[in-house]
């Protein structure tokens, strides 16, 4: 391998900070030891998911957080239009075996073991002396023998006129084209099957069937078609990158004008409501100057009568002074001459 792939993270602190790092996991914010792949695409250290499985099922912790943030249920997203927009649910994923751990993820360990080429030591395949990171430019690789070498045993051995052939280069810049053997025959790998999706030698190749053969295509052919698919794929992806670019940047653009409208409503409300109390307040003090007038009126005219029957009282104790006292005086004679004689003024009242 020619280098780490991705930046070497160095430390729990730069693992602490590396949100988001496509070798840490989400659980344990580690760098990823035998990552396993679930249904929903998603991956976690074997040890994060062990003890996780319930009945044969294991459901994602990532999906899972997502959906009790969300509050609601629902199944994983369908793949028509505009369902990649829709949220992840949670997904189970159907485990077996002793461990009741999904498969380890093949690639995302290979990203995880070159990334680890970069800050591992090597041993110098010669004399065993260790290269650390800071001696990779300084200690060589022998592409030939698929060795390490320090810098001596290169001069020692490696100039010697056998070894004149050999590819030789910084370690840094060793060749990611290691010859492979089959791990049945010894052989190196020179065949790709396409339908098996699996590396042979020529012994595997042989021992294959007619109709088998059909599907076998050399190493440089289908490196060269997986690329193309790659490719394809990447393109498919940037298509989709650049679609959800464009929808999340277009929902922000819809959440500011809900927040504008709803601030603008907000606005609007307080404006009516002040109008409609300045108007209620106009209305309360007009109407209560009405009621202190028709009361104001009311009671002039009330303490007028009441003056008007205070100067007659008076006037009736008089009468009925000289009444009592002609009642109690007068004979039968006199209370008939006098009650009913000229002017009638005593019984009357005139």
């Amino acid at each position: 391998m020619s280098g780490a792939i991705f930046t070497p993270l160095e430390g729990l602190g730069a693992l602490d900070t590396a949100s988001g790092h496509p070798l840490v996991c989400p659980l344990c914010h580690a760098q990823y030891e035998r990552p396993c792949l679930l249904e929903c695409f998603h991956d976690f250290c074997a040890g994060c998911l062990r003890g996780r499985a319930v009945d044969g099922r294991l459901a994602c912790p990532l999906c899972h957080s997502s959906l009790e943030r969300e509050g609601g249920g629902g199944e994983h997203p369908g793949r028509g239009a505009g369902s990649w927009l829709q949220p992840l649910h949670r997904h189970q994923t159907v485990v077996k075996g002793p461990n009741w751990l999904p498969p380890v993820d093949r690639l995302l360990q290979f990203l995880v073991d070159s990334s680890r080429d970069g800050v591992e030591a090597v041993h110098c395949a010669n004399c065993d002396l260790e290269c650390s990171k800071q001696d990779a430019e300084t200690t060589y690789f022998c592409n030939t023998c698929e060795q390490p070498l320090c810098a001596r045993c290169r001069d020692e051995t490696h100039r010697a006129r056998m070894f004149a052939r050999h590819d030789i280069v910084a370690l840094g810049q060793r060749s990611r084209d290691v010859i492979q053997k089959c791990t049945l025959h010894a052989e190196p790998y020179i065949m790709f099957s396409t339908d098996k999706k699996s590396l042979l030698c020529i012994r595997c190749f042989r021992d294959m069937q007619g109709e088998s053969r059909a599907h076998c295509v050399d190493l440089e052919s289908a490196y060269v078609q997986g690329c193309e698919r790659l490719e394809q794929a990447v393109l498919a992806v940037k298509a989709l990158q650049t679609a959800t670019r464009e929808a999340i940047a277009l929902l922000q653009v819809m959440v500011e004008e809900v927040r504008r409208s709803a601030a603008e409503e907000d606005a609007a409300i307080h404006t009516l409501f002040g109008s409609m109390q300045d108007k209620l307040a106009e209305r309360k003090a007009l109407l209560l100057q009405a009621v202190q007038s028709q009361y104001d009126e009311k009671d002039k005219a009330f303490k007028e009568q009441l003056s008007h029957l205070a100067a007659l009282l008076p006037t009736l104790q008089v009468h009925l002074v000289i009444c009592s006292s002609f009642l109690s005086l007068a004979n039968k004679a006199e209370f008939l001459d006098l009650g009913y004689g000229p002017g009638e003024s005593l019984l009357t009242g005139q």
